[in-house]
This record gives C-alpha cells, sequence and structure tokens, in this order.
C-alpha cells in the first residue's frame, strides 16, 4: 500500500514537471502507466497549496543547497516580472509595462547564488513596494540569515527600509531620481536571471490559468525544481 502511494505521488509530480515545462492543456494530461490525469493533478495542487506542502518541501530543498557550515548570512535580490493574461481571472490588472493589457506580475527573492527563495503573483498594476513585506518574509522564513537585501528603485519605500533595519538586514535598494552606476546592476542581475529561468517553462511565460491559487502553485513547484535541478547537479 506505502509503495503503491509513493508511486502515485511520484507520478504525479513527474506530472507536474511536464505541466510546468511543457505548458499543455489540463484536458491534454491522460492517465497512463507513467503520468497522472489532469483533474488528478489538478487535485493535488489544490491539497497541496491549502496544506502549504510546496511552501515546506520549496523551504527543506533551499536549506539542503545550502547546509554547509561556513555558510553564513543570505544575501538576497528581488525584483518582478510581468506576463500577458489573455483569459483574465484571479490576480489579473492593466499593465503599465503592456499598454495596459490585461497581466500577471511574479516577484521572486533569490540568493546571490541564484537559488529561489521566494515567489509570489500579483496583478500586473500592483506596485512593486507592496509586495516587498510578504517577499522579504517568505524569504527570511527560508534563510538562516538574511545579511543584505539589493533591490532596484521599485522598491524604494521608506517602510521598507525600516522592514530589513528592524531584522538586522542592510538595505541597498536604490532611490527614485539616483542615477544608475551605483554598481547593483552586477548584483541584482542574478534575480534577472532568476525571473528568466522560471519564465522558461511554457506554463508560466503565459497567464493560461484563472485561479490565483493555482498560479501560486504552479510558480512554487516551478522554484522547487529549480532548486532540485542544484542539488542533483551539485
Amino acid at each position: 500500500m506505502l509503495r503503491r502511494l509513493q508511486s502515485d505521488y511520484l507520478r504525479t509530480i513527474r506530472t507536474l514537471r511536464f505541466l510546468v515545462r511543457e505548458g499543455i492543456q489540463w484536458r491534454e494530461l491522460r492517465a497512463t502507466d507513467g503520468r497522472a490525469s489532469g483533474s488528478t493533478l489538478r487535485r493535488r495542487l489544490d491539497d497541496w497549496h491549502a496544506t502549504g506542502v510546496l511552501r515546506r518541501v520549496h523551504a527543506v530543498l533551499v536549506r539542503m543547497a545550502r547546509s554547509s557550515p561556513e555558510a553564513g548570512a543570505w544575501d538576497v535580490a528581488v525584483d518582478s516580472c510581468s506576463v500577458r493574461a489573455k483569459r483574465g481571472g484571479e490576480l489579473t490588472g492593466p499593465n503599465p509595462t503592456d499598454r495596459g493589457k490585461p497581466g500577471t506580475k511574479s516577484h521572486l527573492a533569490v540568493a546571490t547564488d541564484g537559488l529561489p527563495l521566494a515567489v509570489i503573483p500579483s496583478a500586473a498594476n500592483v506596485h512593486d513596494t507592496k509586495l516587498f513585506p510578504e517577499l522579504l518574509r517568505l524569504a527570511q522564513v527560508v534563510c538562516a540569515k538574511a545579511g543584505k537585501v539589493y533591490a532596484d528603485a521599485g522598491y524604494d519605500s521608506a517602510d521598507n527600509r525600516w522592514l530589513c533595519l528592524r531584522d538586522g538586514i542592510r538595505p541597498y535598494i536604490r532611490k527614485i531620481g539616483e542615477p544608475h552606476g551605483s554598481g547593483l546592476g552586477r548584483v541584482r542581475c542574478v534575480v534577472e536571471h532568476g525571473c528568466s529561468w522560471i519564465l522558461a517553462n511554457k506554463r508560466l511565460d503565459r497567464r493560461q490559468d484563472r485561479l490565483g491559487r493555482i498560479v501560486l502553485a504552479l510558480l512554487t513547484a516551478a522554484a522547487i525544481f529549480v532548486v532540485a535541478q542544484r542539488l542533483v547537479a551539485a
């Protein structure tokens, strides 16, 4: 019985990886010996979202990837990227960078070695400063200790700086109107690469799902697969 249950979960995870990477539609997923059906996968994602399983798995894998004794405080970079949402649904809004067309924004926090620490979806017209507190909190959940936070002027806020300082984190956030050339771009490029890795998954480079909880689950799964690939390659 236990072996069969483990086999079912492994088949569901393989199907999830296939869905995220290839962008196949739910109805096109048929149950086979090596793959779960779309309805089964949707049901599992709902369960995992409700119980927080995906968040916990992500946290465990990140800690495994940074478990060396010499690992000190984590330096974190945050950024966001937007995708078009032609079908609408929850967490969509007019995208100011895409002529006001409906879109969804993915907010991402990564360690400066490239590990994704937190992902949050929002409507495309939600300002980055509003998501920073939750993004920082989720990143701290998987960090033993955060030392510095790097962000662009989209996160410029006295409140955001205060949140960092309150927790003993040094904020390196470019101020609005401050000229470029501070050198933060050389550090922040890693989060831009992180956004590219996430959106390299065909299911995420366009908003196809209408439910916000499914979008969050798929984003978290994509982050999990990035960390798992790092562990396998280590």
